[in-house]
């Protein structure tokens, strides 16, 4: 197995040749489309078909089940239940029953439900509602269902509708309602037509990302279906090409949440082998910008692999913002003396537990794992250079860089073996640790940080 391992390490560095990042300039980009009904307010898994009584396009709304195992339900309302900023659509017409065609399969003892109120200055004058079960086969079905008025007026202002896949949204299997050409009638002549009723407009807010990359939006969609309140990764003009990698902090529930962009096609890339690698590389590169709203620290980290298992890795903290370009480079910590077959790579805007601000954004251009360092563009630059231990390896003493503030040590399994929040000056004695190799963090005073390998003889 030894010699298998020793053969395979030794072909990988003869074949080796430059690699940069996937994509490290950002100049690919994909979207996942995702078409949201103009005018109304969907929830769940509500998706535009040609599959359409007359026109272009319907409504369809799927009872299915969610990632964590449990059947759900979808649903369609022209009021905003979250923001409020949509409340009914305004109607003046004086009709009689409630019209719409369907198409509908849904699962034994699951219940679609149709529903219109109407309002008169704000008093509830009348209403039509009607439950779907079972299948209406392969062929449109119109129901024509008669409004009952609470008033002798019939002259409502303004009409609440709402459509659900499953009344109690908790269907007992898969199934769907699809709904076209919604109206309102009076002995059969259309009245007046409520916004967008035949659901022919759409707008495509999709998921932009770069090719080859995920990022906590397309997750967040693939998953649930859902959007983050403002998208946490954009598409930007870049400071060379014609694009760059923008991640920043988005609007969580009840505070700011961290935007997030990693290589791979899957949640678990982040983690794990995203793609080849095929020399033993010295540095990542690149340039970025930082935008801090507050006091936030964004990181670039990167984990290189061998065969499935850890075998490097290097990150670098930002926490100083700058409006220009800059140029940066992180040395690569090897865990053993062999060549890795693959690596990943995470980019985060906030890297705290609680990030302070929607307007913290960064940067970021031209990644790639290089040999040589190479800022071609002669950009300010923040390096590897400045921020090194000396000596390494050491026996007892090690000095920091000048405006360090905090450091943190680990073994080389993991485990924390010192923690200093503030430092009265440079010097740490590291006697009372065994030899070996450790990895040394240090955090400056622009909450900037980074990575280094040391070694106690």
């Amino acid at each position: 197995m030894k010699f298998a391992l020793a053969l395979y390490v030794c072909l990988v560095s003869l074949c080796g040749t430059a690699q940069n990042v996937p994509n490290g300039n950002f100049e690919s980009w994909d979207k996942e489309d995702h078409f949201v009904l103009d005018e109304w307010i969907t929830y769940g898994m509500a998706e535009r078909t040609t599959d359409a009584s007359s026109n272009e396009y319907a409504l369809k709304l799927h009872n299915y089940k969610n990632t964590a195992g449990n059947f759900v339900s979808s649903s369609l309302f022209n009021v905003d239940w979250q923001n409020g900023s949509v409340d009914k659509f305004p109607f003046d017409g004086n009709p009689l029953s409630m019209v719409f065609d369907t198409k509908h399969i849904l699962a034994q003892g699951d219940t679609g439900y149709v529903f219109a109120g109407f309002y008169e200055k704000g008093q509830y004058i009348g209403q039509a509602n009607i439950w779907l079960n079972g299948s209406t086969g392969d062929d449109y079905v119109s129901y024509s269902v008669p409004i009952v008025w609470y008033s002798f007026s019939r002259t409502p202002d303004s009409v609440f509708i709402g459509i659900q896949s499953d009344l109690k949204n908790d269907p007992k299997g898969e199934g769907f309602i699809t709904i076209d050409d919604f109206r309102f009638e009076n002995i059969g002549e259309r009245t007046v037509e409520v916004n967008n009723y035949d659901f022919e407009n759409w707008t495509n807010l999709g998921v932009v990302y770069p090719n080859k990359w995920m990022s906590i939006d397309l997750v967040s969609f693939k998953d649930w279906g859902g959007f983050l309140r403002n998208p946490s990764v954009i598409k930007e003009t870049g400071f060379r090409g014609n694009h760059c990698l923008v991640i920043q902090n988005h609007q969580g529930w009840e505070r700011p949440e961290s935007g997030a962009c990693f290589t791979g096609d899957t949640v678990t890339d982040a983690w794990r082998p995203a793609f080849p690698i095929d020399q033993k590389y010295r540095y990542l590169q690149g340039y970025f910008k930082y935008t801090n709203g507050g006091k936030d620290s964004a990181e670039i980290a990167f984990n290189m692999f061998l065969l499935g298992n850890y075998l490097g890795e290097g990150k670098i903290r930002i926490g100083k913002a700058t409006e220009d370009w800059t140029f940066f480079s992180i040395p690569v910590t090897y865990y053993a003396d062999l060549v890795p077959d693959s690596a990943t790579l995470r980019i985060i805007s906030s890297v705290d537990n609680t990030p302070e601000s929607i307007n913290t954004a960064l940067f970021i251009d031209d990644l790639a794992f290089v040999n040589e360092l190479k800022n071609t563009v002669g950009v300010s630059d923040y390096s590897h250079s400045k921020n090194t231990v000396f000596p390494n390896p050491f026996h007892s003493l090690i000095t920091l860089p000048l405006g360090s503030k905090a450091v943190q040590i680990q073994n080389s399994i993991g485990e924390k073996i010192l923690s200093k929040t503030s430092l009265n000056n440079n010097s740490i004695n590291l006697t009372h640790i065994k030899k070996g190799v450790y990895f040394i963090t240090i955090t400056d005073q622009n909450n900037q940080s980074w990575q280094q390998k040391i070694i106690k003889l």
